[in-house]
């Protein structure tokens, strides 16, 4: 095997096949393997040591004409010597272990049924499940569409093509977005429906903190409505018509708190 690393090249004669784990988003065997190398010199191992350090996951599988095959990280790398550790006539013997860095290549997304095409995308797994992150350019504003899945569908299906043939239960998180004259985007962020199976204190504090801020809000409106209607500068009436707009377009107005100058900034 050829690796490249850096600038060089390493010919590894000779490695060794380590148990593989199963990639989560792709159900596909994850490759890694040990070698030795062998450096001389304490000056060349300073080198050594610090490019491993700085270049963890620059570690490539390459065919004879350079092109790169795979793209590994550096799991550890143990190493012993002999000789005088200070001096320029001491072996150092390394053994590297590497595993293969999957890379991604999305085709599109489909959420309950509606295609995306991200340019960017990146999903990670934990002990809860997947979450997304993956960002749209589109002439559509999306917020309609946001909302009528947070309102009337609130777990949808999501399929990754190009990824995985599996169709996820996932929900929007707190999305951002842009608009520059027609042109709108969107950071997608879904998460997987196990997430919301595990509460957190902190997450129950913040909402209690919301809640009282929206109650003072809600009785500061009333009263001063009350106080609009009492002095006769306004009629029920107008007041009904005014909470009756307010109320069909409150999930379109929450969108707004979600709007950024430009998604590619953050």
């Amino acid at each position: 095997m050829i690796l490249k690393f850096g600038d060089g090249v390493i010919d590894v004669s000779e490695l060794e096949k380590l148990k593989s784990n199963i990639s989560k988003s792709t159900g596909k065997e994850i490759e890694k393997f040990s070698f030795h190398i062998k450096i001389i010199g304490k000056n060349n191992i300073d080198k050594f040591l610090e490019k491993l350090k700085d270049e963890k996951e620059n570690f490539y599988s390459i065919d004879e004409n350079g092109n790169i095959l795979k793209k590994y990280k550096v799991n550890s790398y143990p190493y012993s010597y002999s000789g005088n550790y200070q001096d320029e006539r001491t072996i150092y013997n390394f053994s590297i272990e590497l595993e293969e860095i999957e890379e991604l290549k999305i085709q599109k997304l489909i959420l309950s049924g509606k295609e995306f095409f991200p340019y960017e995308y990146s999903e990670t797994f934990d002990d809860r499940g997947l979450r997304i992150d993956a960002k749209i350019k589109t002439k559509i504003n999306l917020n309609e569409f946001i909302v009528e899945k947070n309102k009337n569908e609130y777990y949808f299906s999501v399929l990754r093509e190009g990824i995985s043939t599996e169709t996820k239960t996932m929900r929007f998180g707190q999305i951002y977005w842009s608009q520059n004259e027609d042109d709108y985007k969107f950071v997608l962020v879904l998460v997987e429906k196990d997430f919301d199976d595990e509460k957190l204190d902190y997450l129950h504090s913040r909402n209690i903190n919301k809640e009282r801020l929206l109650a003072f809000l809600i009785n500061y409106i009333d009263e001063l409505t009350d106080f609009l209607v009492l002095k006769n500068l306004i009629s029920s009436e107008e007041i009904k018509s005014m909470r009756k707009k307010a109320e069909d377009e409150v999930f379109l107005k929450m969108r707004e708190f979600c709007k950024v100058e430009d998604i590619d900034k953050y």
